[in-house]
């Protein structure tokens, strides 16, 4: 695992910068989460499960919260890989990697598993740069993808974003008992 740490150090100092709508740059960061950090994660995950009710019909609990809990990420499972991501300093969403099968492959496949943008920051390019600076964290390795069947925003923002990046060279396939459309697509042994 330390050797993805490192990768990341030294990747995360690249900074992608966009227009503004008014004028100006916006830097976009990805931000590993540590476990100090845990509590910004978690209160993202309220707006993450509140956009999700719409497909998941999810409720509340007592408190008017929705139950997450997400301390398995720093539970000694290496697998979750959670970032903030930061536009211009200020935190706009979130993007978790899961190194799927890490346990039984030494070359996982690398999982966007959830991944959130803040309604602020949507519809500017904002999520497609993120998208695009994730997938460029582990540039040499098997991706896979996937948006629930009703989700329709997720199935075709992830389709353009992947068209673009995988200059269309990816596939995807409905898993009906899943309900979710998944993509996927192996750039190890490709350069960018």
């Amino acid at each position: 695992m330390a050797y993805y740490k490192c990768v990341v150090v030294i990747i995360l100092s690249i900074e992608v910068k966009l227009e503004k709508k008014r004028g100006g740059m916006m830097e976009i960061n990805l931000v590993p989460v540590t476990f100090e950090d845990k509590e910004v994660l978690t209160n993202l995950y309220q707006f993450y499960n509140y956009d999700f009710s719409l497909f998941t019909d999810q409720d509340v609990n007592q408190h008017g919260e929705f139950e997450v809990n997400i301390d398995y990420f720093w539970e000694g499972d290496h697998r979750w890989n959670p970032y903030l991501i930061e536009v211009s300093g200020n935190v706009a969403g979130f993007v978790v990697v899961l190194f799927e099968n890490l346990d039984t492959d030494p070359d996982p496949t690398h999982v966007i598993y959830d991944f959130m943008i803040l309604q602020k920051y949507r519809r500017n390019g904002i999520g497609t740069a993120a998208a695009i600076k994730t997938l460029d964290l582990f540039k040499e390795a098997k991706w896979k993808l996937a948006q629930m069947e009703n989700n329709k925003s997720a199935i075709a923002f992830w389709r353009k974003v992947l068209k673009d990046y995988t200059k269309d060279n990816y596939t995807e396939r409905y898993s009906s008992d899943l309900q979710k459309y998944i993509q996927a697509f192996d750039r190890r042994g490709r350069t960018k």
